[in-house]
């Protein structure tokens, strides 16, 4: 009896041990935590990429949560995750949905700087996912109409190429146009070499007119500022005639004299203007009378 009571004891023992080693084993391999306090972290991705619960979720590269929940809203995806508590992570961190391996399996490593406010729990970070290798073949398999077409344009552009070295006729014309722009060059080189004298002569010529021009002007200087002066003195007088001539005129216009009376009352004027043809009339009767007193004279 006793024996048998010590094998239990024994089964059992292993069994707990067997337990242990199990648990222990799931804690180091799949990252468990037992007895660890956990919060949930709340982030938004424009799609899951193949993201399942129980994935890990690290910060910085440090494995600390996993996937709790996936589920669509607003357009796209919300992901739950389960944090340790020791863990902090700040409001402008950025998740990234990334390949956990080659061949498959997706992670989320949350990247974020050492400075921030802390995430609470009704906070949602903004994320975005990686392209993997499925994501690049669908971007070449969308690539795929640009890309013929790019290669047709270019093989259409290669054959134009070839079109035109192929030419003839227009290769030598470049030869020619080569050969003249040389010749030419040469004809510049061989008149700076004979003319190398006149062009050092006409140098110091312009430096020394230059030199002329800058002590003339500075000769000028103070007439021209002279002139200016008399000029100005010259329009403030102008300026003050004519301030005058308007006040004149103001006067003649406000006055009840004889100026203004002449200018404005037409019978005076008219009185005078037949006065003025009457004294004609006399003037030309005095001359005439004159004339033949004289002519009986003689």
């Amino acid at each position: 009896m006793k024996e048998e009571q010590r094998n239990e004891i024994k089964v059992g023992l292993t069994v707990i041990a067997g337990l242990l080693v199990l648990l222990f084993g799931f804690s180091v391999f799949k990252n468990w935590s037992i007895g660890k306090d956990q919060y949930e972290l709340r982030m938004h991705f424009p799609q899951s990429s193949g993201l399942q619960r129980g994935d890990q979720v690290s910060v910085n590269g440090v494995r600390c949560g996993e996937v709790a929940d996936v589920r669509l809203e607003n357009g796209g995806v919300l992901v739950t995750a389960l944090i340790e508590s020791d863990v902090v992570v700040h409001q402008d961190a950025v998740p990234v949905i990334q390949m956990l391996e080659l061949m498959g399996g997706k992670k989320i490593d949350i990247r974020q700087s050492s400075s921030g406010a802390p995430a609470d729990a009704g906070f949602v970070l903004r994320g975005r996912v990686d392209p993997d290798i499925a994501g690049a073949l669908g971007v070449l398999g969308q690539a795929e109409g640009d890309i013929t077409s790019i290669t047709a344009q270019t093989d259409s552009l290669l054959r134009s190429l070839n079109a035109v070295v192929g030419d003839k006729a227009l290769i030598s014309s470049v030869k020619e146009t080569v050969a003249n722009l040389h010749a030419i060059t040469g004809d510049l080189r061989g008149y700076v070499s004979r003319n190398d004298d006149k062009l050092d002569r006409i140098t110091g010529n312009l430096l020394r007119l230059t030199d002329r021009a800058d002590t003339l002007l500075a000769d000028l200087q103070p007439r021209i500022g002279t002139g200016i002066d008399k000029a100005e003195t010259v329009l403030g007088n102008a300026d003050s005639l004519v301030t005058d001539v308007r006040s004149l005129l103001a006067e003649i216009r406000e006055s009840r004299g004889l100026l203004h009376t002449a200018l404005h009352d037409t019978t005076l004027v008219r009185r005078m203007d037949a006065m003025l043809v009457k004294l004609d009339s006399l003037s030309s009767i005095i001359i005439n009378g004159e004339f033949r007193t004289r002519v009986s004279l003689f």
